[in-house]
């Protein structure tokens, strides 16, 4: 496949039309991978010198980690390490994660990601690039459309200081900030874990007593808390001031805490910076929520559709619901696996032609119009052979490659990979919110939160000490339903708390610490005063 043919189909923001290589070295026939997305394409190409279409993707994917790639005249031109979580809103970018696993075997993430301001020739080069660097590593990467401010969750963790969007980009000429001539700019740090920090306006208006806010003024930087703030959200909104200062002032910013314990010279200060304004004229808590995560009255079903041209013109047909069979999968197509919420796959068979394989996304976006998902929702192109959990959880049974016979989905087996998840409400009285935390460990279970792990067989609800009443008292009903919406009504769920954990829980985490939290309330003023030290 040329780079001609792509061109032709045209690219608009919004709207994804990836055409998809041949994946006929995918896998062999009639299997399908389960947790662990094979390496072996990758091998077979590089032992027959497959080309290397972009210098910039020579050595692409070989360690553990992520690379990133900003795109620069339509060429992929690597972004440095220190920069990284850093995205300019009229920019595009490629982002790369690959992993390991314990056997040697290598597994990709490739997502594209676009600024709200980018062109369209950038985001369509952004996506073209990626199908390369697919092509480059065998087929096998799980490729992912990532719009500004509607990332997925998966996309986000690998920012641990968060991401941060700023105004222009690479054309604007903007690279380096004078701190004794700056523009004071407002950020308004969303997410209760994987955060997102966004430019506002800078005035009062922009603010809430829900979230944190991060005032850069240049040579200071505020950290303002607002009153109804969580502490997860005080210390991960630390953790971007601390960025911001080290990658756009060299660290030379002094950075300042306002919260409850701050004196009033301190909120004197922040309010001046700002333009006017009092912590009484703050606005109330937002009560629209995050708008990342698409709520709706109506009850949808897990259902499977197949993208075919054998009538001549390519069709979508619904071919089954929850609970589905992997035998519904056919080689020769191309499927849509819409899960009901923010998340729809588009699966490619190795032996799908050429015209399903270009137009597959393309009509996912067609799709998701027709059924009314929002234009951002999170799309996966995957392909035969390379399945991740995330797919494979809504198929009842799965035969993965090597496996010798289907297996129950929620079975216990020496490929599950547990999966940890966050569940809060915002605000009290409003929808539950569940969060895919990966990559986990145990810092990740903060003692306000509520979070539960399946791990197949059984799942665990693990309570934090400081836990809302509010959201422990509905966390069973909520794991209920996260297993009816998957078939699995009969797995076993088992509550722990806080301090509480047997041995099979902790054997999930690779390092566990019995005594983590023992006076593990930190003082995010130190944290600052550590940073500022080094």
């Amino acid at each position: 496949m040329g780079i001609g043919v792509l061109l032709k189909a045209g690219f608009a923001v919004g709207v994804t039309l990836i055409l998809i290589a041949s994946v006929g070295e995918s896998a062999p026939a009639n299997s399908w991978s389960g947790s662990t997305r094979s390496q072996s394409p990758s091998a077979k190409r590089q032992k027959t010198g497959h080309k290397v279409m972009e210098p910039a993707f020579e050595n692409a994917g070989q360690t553990a980690g992520i690379e990133v790639w900003r795109i620069e005249d339509f060429k992929p031109v690597a972004y440095p390490k220190n920069q990284y979580g850093k995205f300019y809103s009229g920019d595009s970018y490629i982002v790369l994660s690959t992993k390991i696993n314990k056997k040697g075997e290598k597994s990709w993430d490739i997502h594209f990601w676009l600024g709200s301001q980018t062109s369209q020739d950038e985001a369509g080069a952004a996506a073209i690039l990626s199908v390369q660097l697919d092509e480059q590593l065998g087929g096998g990467p799980v490729e992912h459309r990532e719009l500004e401010n509607h990332e997925s969750q998966l996309f986000l963790s690998y920012f641990k200081s968060g991401v941060r969007y700023l105004q222009g980009g690479v054309s604007s000429g903007f690279h380096h900030v004078d701190r004794n001539a700056f523009e004071t700019r407002l950020f308004q740090v969303k997410g209760a874990r994987n955060i997102r920090v966004k430019q506002v306006v800078p005035n009062i208006s922009s603010m809430n007593k829900g979230d944190c806010f991060i005032l850069d003024t240049g040579n200071n930087i505020y950290i303002y808390v607002g009153t109804k703030a969580k502490r997860v959200e005080k210390l991960k909104a630390t953790a971007a001031a601390n960025q911001i200062r080290d990658q756009d002032h060299s660290g030379k910013s002094k950075v300042v805490i306002v919260d409850e314990f701050s004196p009033q010279s301190d909120f004197d200060d922040y309010f001046n910076a700002l333009g006017g304004g009092s912590r009484e004229e703050v606005p109330e808590e937002s009560a629209g929520g995050d708008d990342q995560q698409f709520e709706t009255n109506e009850e949808r079903i897990v259902t499977l559709y197949r993208v075919s041209d054998a009538s001549g013109k390519l069709q979508v047909t619904p071919v089954g619901q929850r609970p589905l069979e992997a035998s519904l999968l056919d080689e020769n197509d191309c499927f849509i696996l819409d899960t009901g919420d923010s998340n729809i796959f588009v699966w490619i068979g190795k032996k799908g032609t050429n015209q399903e394989k270009q137009q597959a996304m393309g009509k996912a976006d067609a799709f998701l119009v027709e059924h009314k998902h929002p234009k951002w929702t999170n799309v996966q192109r995957i392909v035969q052979g390379a399945e991740p959990v995330a797919f494979t959880q809504y198929f009842r049974t799965w035969q993965g490659t090597g496996e010798l016979r289907h297996r129950l989905v929620r079975s216990a087996s020496s490929d599950w990979e547990p999966r940890l998840y966050h569940m809060y409400k915002k605000t009290p009285g409003s929808k539950f919110i569940i969060e895919e935390v990966h990559n986990f460990n145990q810092e990740d279970l903060n003692v306000d939160d509520v979070l539960f792990m399946d791990v197949g067989r059984q799942i665990f609800i693990w309570i934090g000490n400081n836990a809302d009443e509010e959201e422990k008292g509905e966390s069973g009903e909520v794991v209920q339903s996260y297993l009816q919406k998957h078939g699995r009504e009969d797995v076993a769920i088992v509550t722990i708390h806080q301090g509480e954990e047997n041995e099979e829980f902790q054997s999930y985490f690779a390092e566990w610490n019995p005594n983590f939290w023992d006076d593990h309330s930190p003082n995010v003023r130190h944290l600052i005063k550590n940073f500022e030290e080094d």
